[in-house]
């Protein structure tokens, strides 16, 4: 047990030497990026701020890419994006807000692009469009509606083939 818990031990301290920490700040002096790098990669968890000092977005680089959750603030403090990346890419449910804090936009990604239903609302949080992606282009059915809810209009989007 005392072998496991020095191995483990060294492996951390090892990791820790290669890794370098990383800060950026404004000419003001106020904090402007924080994180870690790894052979001049960035890696790990990176916090980024205005230069007011609120955090403008967080998240975590794996080898130098997105990956993992990020969340991106408005300058008020309130969230703005909730999503996820992989290797890079937008993936999974991405959520946007409006700067009153209610739902502005919701839906998916895969390898980057907007994917399946997609729901959009005004900052009163009524729905105001609906429909559906492919590969991030509007497809087949979508309803738009005014800021009290009712339906302005429907059209129909086709898929254009290559």
């Amino acid at each position: 047990m005392k072998k496991i818990l020095l191995f483990i031990t060294l492996a951390f301290l090892f990791l820790k030497i290669n890794a370098q920490e990383y800060k950026e700040y404004y000419n003001n002096g106020s904090l402007k990026v924080s994180g870690t790098t790894k052979n001049k990669i960035d890696t790990g968890e990176w916090k980024y701020y205005f230069e007011s000092g609120i955090i403008s977005k967080t998240g975590v680089y794996e080898n130098g890419k997105l990956h993992g959750e990020w969340k991106y603030y408005h300058e008020n403090g309130t969230l703005r994006i909730i999503g996820k990346y992989k290797k890079g890419k937008d993936t999974g449910k991405w959520k946007y807000y409006h700067k009153n804090g209610t739902l502005r936009a919701i839906g998916k990604y895969k390898n980057g692009k907007q994917k399946g239903k997609w729901k959009y609302y005004y900052k009163n949080a009524v729905l105001s469009k609906i429909g559906r992606k492919v590969n991030g282009k509007n497809v087949g059915e979508w309803k738009y509606f005014n800021k009290n809810g009712t339906l302005k209009k429907m059209l129909k989007k086709l898929l254009k083939k290559k």
